[in-house]
């Protein structure tokens, strides 16, 4: 019994690295997307605005299709967002229940 006890003790120093290391990582990405969104909006929002003005000489299917890759990005950058934020709810939790 006292053998388990021991090799836990011993991967516990481990595995808490690991958590920080995973949350360290997690957090460094949060950023770092978030300035990707920031940066991709300030050239998204421009370029369509100049290509929905000039628009060839059917505007409508090409505002159609400009709204709705508007929408798929921010669908996308919307999952991302959740992703990486679950991700972050869960290694905190492994981490509070590393501590205890």
């Amino acid at each position: 019994m006292s053998t388990f006890d021991e090799k836990n003790s011993a991967a516990e120093p481990e595995e808490d690295r690991f958590v920080q290391r995973a949350l360290a990582k997690v957090d460094r990405t949060v950023r770092i997307d978030w300035i990707k969104q920031i940066v991709v909006m300030v050239i998204v929002f421009p370029s369509v605005y100049y290509l929905v003005g000039h628009a060839p000489d059917h505007p409508v299917p090409f505002t159609v299709i400009m709204v709705l890759g508007l929408m798929l990005v921010a669908v996308t950058i919307k999952l991302v967002g959740l992703i990486n934020r679950n991700t972050r709810v869960i290694l905190r939790a492994i981490a509070e229940m590393n501590r205890k």
